[in-house]
């Protein structure tokens, strides 16, 4: 197997959206994996002008966290770009699909946090994810006022009405349970 199919088979093994595998460094000694991800297109909408942009201003590179992976823990470079758009001349950065906002973890991993922090503690669960106590804790809570401020769903058009079994039972004259 060469390097690209092995790098391939760990893109669609971290299965993040619009990202792919370029680099992986395994440290056995830490029993972490290290990941280097860049986005599938290069190419972003301008959120000034909302113009599509392949212009390339700068790259960078963020670190993160994501769900360990067969017992070991993985950190991520993300490589992400800032984009000059050519109509408005306004430079941007798009959000990471992948990534949750305000943090340096990906949102399965915050997810996964939330769902054994209801169920045990903090201290716990930042050991199991191998991260600082104190961080967790604040993304957790960050995460958390985020979600109540958004509205719980979107209202649904009516699509069908029912007919409640009180009005059909007096329409029918049937007293039948």
């Amino acid at each position: 197997m060469g390097e690209s199919d092995r790098l391939g088979t760990w893109t669609v093994a971290l299965n993040l959206p619009d990202f792919e595998v370029v680099q992986l460094a395994e440290d056995e000694v830490k029993n972490v994996l290290r990941f280097t991800v860049v986005p599938r297109l290069a190419v972003g909408v301008c959120p000034h002008c909302g113009s599509t942009s392949g212009n390339i201003r700068q790259k960078r590179e963020r670190e993160g966290s994501d769900l360990p992976l067969g017992g070991r823990r993985v950190k991520l470079k993300i490589r992400v770009f800032q984009f000059a758009c050519p109509w408005c001349r306004k430079c941007f950065t798009p959000p990471s699909p992948a990534i949750a906002e305000g943090t340096r973890a990906t949102k399965r991993l915050l997810e996964g946090a939330a769902t054994l922090i209801r169920h045990g503690d903090i201290t716990s669960t930042a050991a199991f994810f191998g991260l600082s106590e104190k961080t967790l804790e604040r993304w957790y809570y960050d995460c958390v006022e985020r979600q109540q401020r958004q509205p719980d769903t979107e209202l649904q058009p009516i699509e069908a009405i029912g007919i409640d079994e009180l009005s059909l039972k007096k329409s029918t004259g049937s007293m039948l349970p």
